[in-house]
């Protein structure tokens, strides 16, 4: 088996993880932490790829701009969290209904 197999074997291994802990969990930060970890194999899929091809400037630029949006994202889904436990005092996703208006 080639290492290039094995990169994307784990990568794979990766990305299922996260999205299992996103799937699972009602907890905000449980979901932001297995959106990390897709976001994290996604980015080593990236790298990947860019050295496959040999454009690995090409990567390195659009992981730049993933960890831009990723940062973004972030920060809007803990800012959710905050005003979420001030509301419900919880950090439970089925409990958002409670900020409308």
């Amino acid at each position: 088996m080639s290492t290039f197999a094995t990169e994307w074997y784990l990568i794979a291994i990766i990305m299922f993880t996260g999205f299992y802990c996103m799937l699972v969990s009602r907890s905000i930060v449980r979901q932001l932490v297995g959106l990390e970890i897709v976001s994290k194999g996604a980015m080593l899929t990236l790298i990947s790829a860019g050295a496959l091809t040999n454009n690995l400037v090409m990567a390195q630029a659009l992981l730049i701009t993933m960890i831009v949006i990723e940062v973004v994202v972030v920060a809007a889904g803990l800012a959710l969290l905050v005003k979420n436990f001030r509301v419900n005092g919880s950090a439970d996703m089925w409990k958002l209904n409670g900020l409308k208006g």
